[in-house]
């Protein structure tokens, strides 16, 4: 897991020994695009999928201009890998900062999973299928499971919880969520939005306070409008 926040948006600069680029190629190729057409192609096809030959063919380019930005395939698949640890990281700081701010809830996470958007849920799930794959990748997965899990772990010893209980419940909430879109529930956007309160109730055994409300109202809009 990425444990200095500050390194989480810092970017990994070109290597100063690769070939210069034209600068039409530079302008319009990115270490961003390379990410890209390679997160596509890792959810579509899986790991296997993710070579440089045939991104290059997709992206209508040279392989050169794929050296310009990585080592290597194995440096491309290491930057997918880190992009995946680094937004996991980034969510649970984020929690954990705004439980420093107001007393911790169960809402602040429910938010965060209900705002993920259907691209980067596919690339957690590609991910995953990756990870049955490289037990090196399996270690970061499971690594980055850990820390969602201590997170909630956290949130239902202070509400309360004995230490067992609090992990039980912590498990049984993370595996609700990865269950959710692994098992590619099929309901609408307002069905969901509508048995979050009742989730929230089983998961927790608590009440859903206002909090809740107010967030599922703000958002309708806002995921309604995409």
């Amino acid at each position: 897991m990425v444990n200095d926040p500050e390194t989480w948006n810092q970017h990994v600069l070109p290597r100063s020994d690769h070939p210069a680029m034209p600068a039409d190629i530079k302008r319009r190729l990115t270490r961003e695009d390379w990410l890209a057409i390679a997160k596509k192609a890792l959810v579509a096809s899986g790991i296997d999928d993710v070579k440089i030959d045939r991104l290059a063919r997709r992206m209508k380019v040279t392989r050169g201009s794929f050296y310009y930005h990585f080592a290597d395939r194995k440096d491309l698949h290491a930057a997918l890998l880190r992009d995946w640890e680094v937004r996991n990281g980034v969510e649970i700081a984020q929690v954990r900062d705004r439980w420093a701010l107001d007393e911790p809830d169960l809402t602040e996470i429910a938010a965060t999973w209900l705002r993920n958007d259907s691209g980067f849920l596919a690339f957690d799930m590609a991910v995953r299928m990756w990870a049955r794959k490289s037990p090196s990748v399996a270690r970061v997965v499971h690594r980055t499971d850990k820390a969602w899990v201590d997170l909630l772990t956290d949130l239902f010893c202070q509400s309360g919880y004995s230490d067992d209980e609090a992990l039980v419940r912590a498990r049984i909430t993370y595996f609700h969520q990865i269950g959710y879109y692994a098992l590619d529930v099929r309901e609408t956007l307002e069905e969901r939005l509508r048995l979050v309160p009742i989730y929230y109730a089983v998961l927790s055994g608590k009440p859903p306070p206002p909090a809740l409300d107010e967030m599922l109202a703000g958002l309708k809009p806002r995921r309604a409008a995409r």
